[in-house]
């Protein structure tokens, strides 16, 4: 029946001849693992793959609703059944990285070395949620994989354990219709506050200067790299894909002659190497961070002498994922982490939050129950704890071991929470073993910021993934915000890392949708795809409210002219001048948003060209699609929920046209 619907579906528009479904694409992967396939089995694998190599390009796609999408799903599930199929046969972890290495190399059109390097660290883990958790589907590894921001409808599967709600205790601070006084601490005696803030450093023990920068690799510019020696033209229409793969149910349907119309519109050809090598100070390509960079970075921070604190929102390790190992990472951990206390002062204290990229294998937080050898996150937490120590009490480090989080009374009246919503990132495969995993940390966080509440003290919290993103599980960013409106008295500011951009998210009450708090990105410390690198310095008022930031940067193009010469940082921005606003609160920011995409045009040109930080890569190719594309980003902290950003692109439009 499913494929007489899908027949009928297609010669609405096309004369289709050869049809293929899931169940049938994921038999086939089976007899290639098994290594039973016929020639006419090679022949349609030949065609899925042609289709897939620019359907792919739609991970790319994250605004955008694209008919490509299914394809890279049909595929994506396909693959993972087969994975499921090898466990549930009883080989072992070597065997199913022999076979579906090669499998790899085909589907994610990247070398044997990378698909040897991931499947290697990855295997034991996919591989211990399959044979311990029945509903490990291959559609729920694939739906949060393909998360898209823009389509609640992309991939979708059905796992109800995702579906959950955390309670949040009574407002104690609101009686008979005012604000009642609960305890109060004092501030009058703290003299205001100026925090660093510094995110996502990458930094690469092994970066070559001048080496090669545009590799065939998916990260560049490290020693021992070769050239890119082909290009594959993917640049094909999402129209050419439009009513060619059908979702019918759970199952997907694809007109393989598509691969014929593919061929004659894409090419493969050779290339000589002209690209210029990689930068002395880093390299705006997919390129991490050099340790000298790094220092610098550091050092120029350390010579603002009225710092009191810096937030470190996380992210240390490289890009090249498929060769992570725990004795680089620890090297590179405690290189970061030695700096920073040889730079800034000891009356100087350092507050970190665990990025993405510290795990082992990177993206990967295991629950607290998980101590097996290559699955446990222990390690890391463990690492933190005693590293970060000198920062931290022994509660704080009691819970950094727990689970990466910790909250810590830094002045009478402010406490700094620290979360690790890393355990919420779609790319963490330990969501298909316990989603409630997330939901226990989100508990915890509920329960410090309700203590803090009590006393009267001020929050802020820090945490490596910005609300919101397509990164975090839809019902991670639903809770969040109840959170967030439920404490907004109490939260003074939130800080973010992950996206190496610079930007503000905007939080809007659950009960009636008023602006009430704030999210602030800081940027990144690294050059990776595309941005200049930047810190910011952040002054707070002695209720701990943010009175204003600053942002420095430097041009990467200039400081690679001279590479004798330490790069020239200079102020990029001063919020509340370059904004032309007197405060930094959630309705100020909201009230400014509004203005960007109405009479204040110029002031959205400043904020896209702030995006990137102002890199010579991005800055000046950001169109109107490009420019409404990052402002509705700030007013989305639930994922999907985009009435505020439809507002936005409706008001813009309307007024300057397409």
């Amino acid at each position: 029946m499913k494929i007489f619907i899908a027949v009928l579906l297609i010669l609405n528009s096309s004369v289709a001849t050869r049809l293929i479904t899931s169940d049938a694409l994921q038999n086939l992967f089976i007899k290639v693992v098994k290594n039973e396939t016929t020639e006419a089995d090679l022949k349609t694998i030949q065609d899925v793959f042609e289709i897939y190599r620019p359907a792919s390009t739609a991970f790319d796609m994250t605004y955008e609703t694209n008919s490509r999408s299914g394809v890279i799903c049909l595929i994506c599930s396909s693959a993972f059944a087969v994975l499921k199929y090898l466990v549930q046969e009883g080989n072992t972890d070597e065997k199913i990285i022999e076979t579906v290495t090669p499998l790899c190399n085909i589907i994610l059109i990247i070398s044997y070395k990378i698909c040897s390097g991931i499947m290697r660290l990855n295997i034991p883990i996919i591989s211990h949620i399959m044979r311990t958790t029945p509903e490990a589907a291959p559609r729920t590894f694939c739906g949060l994989l393909l998360q898209n921001a823009n389509d609640p409808n992309a991939c979708t599967f059905n796992d109800p354990r995702f579906e959950w709600t955390i309670d949040l205790p009574e407002n104690t601070s609101i009686k008979d219709g005012t604000t009642s006084d609960y305890l109060k601490i004092s501030t009058n005696s703290n003299s205001p506050l100026t925090i660093a803030l510094i995110a996502d450093t990458h930094v690469d023990p092994l970066y070559e200067a001048y080496g090669v920068a545009d590799c065939s690799d998916l990260t560049c510019c490290r020693k021992g790299q070769t050239p890119r020696s082909h290009d594959y033209n993917t640049n094909i229409a999402d129209s050419v894909f439009r009513d060619r793969i059908f979702e019918i149910g759970d199952d997907f349907i694809l007109d393989l002659d598509l691969a014929k119309d593919i061929r004659n519109l894409s090419n493969t050809k050779g290339r000589t190497r002209n690209s210029p090598p990689a930068g002395y100070w880093g390299d705006y390509r997919r390129c991490d961070t050099p340790k000298w960079a790094f220092d610098d970075i550091i050092e120029t921070v350390s010579k603002h002498k009225d710092i009191n604190i810096v937030y470190y929102m996380g992210d240390n390790i490289d890009h090249h994922i498929w060769e992570t190992t725990y004795e680089l990472i620890n090297e590179v951990n405690m290189y970061i982490i030695d700096k920073m206390r040889k730079e800034f002062d000891d009356n100087v204290l350092i507050l970190p939050c665990i990025g993405n990229h510290e795990s082992q294998p990177t993206n990967q937080f295991a629950p607290s129950s998980i101590k097996g050898d290559k699955l446990n996150t222990t390690w890391l937490y463990e690492f933190f704890a005693s590293k970060w120590d000198i920062y931290l009490t022994e509660d704080a480090k009691a819970t950094v071991r727990e689970h990466g989080g910790f909250s810590i009374l830094i002045r009478p009246g402010l406490r700094v929470i620290s979360i690790n919503n890393n355990i919420a990132y779609i790319y963490n495969w330990w969501l298909v073993y316990d989603p409630l995993d997330s939901k226990r940390h989100l508990e915890w966080l509920v329960r410090e910021l309700h203590k803090a509440e009590l006393a009267g003290e001020s929050v802020h919290i820090l945490a490596h993934i910005p609300p919101g993103v397509q990164d975090l599980i839809y019902t991670w960013t639903r809770e969040y915000n109840r959170v967030v409106t439920r404490f907004s008295r109490t939260i003074k500011g939130e800080f973010n890392g992950h996206t190496h951009s610079d930007s503000y998210k905007i939080f809007y009450s659950t009960e009636n949708g008023s602006p009430i708090n704030m999210a602030w990105v800081t940027g990144s410390a690294t050059a990776y795809s595309f941005y200049n690198m930047n810190y910011k310095i952040a002054t707070f008022d002695t209720s701990f409210e943010l009175n204003n930031i600053v942002n420095y940067v430097y041009n990467l193009t200039e400081a690679n002219l001279t590479p004798h010469r330490r790069p020239h940082w200079f102020q990029l921005y001063d919020m509340k001048n370059s904004f032309e606003i007197n405060d930094l609160s959630a309705s100020t920011i909201n009230d400014l948003t509004y203005d960007m995409v109405t009479n204040k045009r110029n002031i959205l040109d400043l904020y896209s060209a702030f995006f990137s930080k102002v890199s010579d890569e991005r800055w000046p190719n950001c169109d109107s699609d490009c420019k409404i594309n990052i402002i509705c980003r700030s007013v989305v902290t639930v994922l999907w929920e985009r009435k505020k950003c439809d507002e936005l692109r409706e008001l813009y439009f309307a007024l300057h046209g397409k």
